[in-house]
């Protein structure tokens, strides 16, 4: 998790009421790396212990397959961005 950047604990006095600018990441970008952490942390941890058991197996398959159903369902639920790149995995 070193390379999460923390933002200040609380918002300037100004930030409620500019409005967002095009660099914000849509809620889909950032639940869908939020989710890709998570697996890469189960990955990685899986590798330091040298083997997998079933349970840490199905737990992967279960993130894996959870991250699938987000994406799929905030993407039918989000308003078409034209000016979005792909996401990698997605066929363009």
């Amino acid at each position: 998790m070193q390379d999460q950047a923390v933002g200040p604990a609380f918002p300037s006095e100004n930030e409620h009421s500019q409005p967002p600018s095009a660099e914000v990441e849509s809620p889909v970008v950032r639940l869908d790396r939020a989710l890709q952490r998570i697996s890469f942390a189960l990955d990685k941890g899986r590798q330091k212990q040298g083997g997998q058991s079933m349970e840490r197996q199905e737990l992967l398959a279960n993130v894996d397959a959870l991250i699938l159903r987000v994406r799929d369902a905030l993407e039918r639920s989000a308003p078409p961005q034209p000016d979005t790149p792909p996401t990698p995995g997605e066929g363009a």
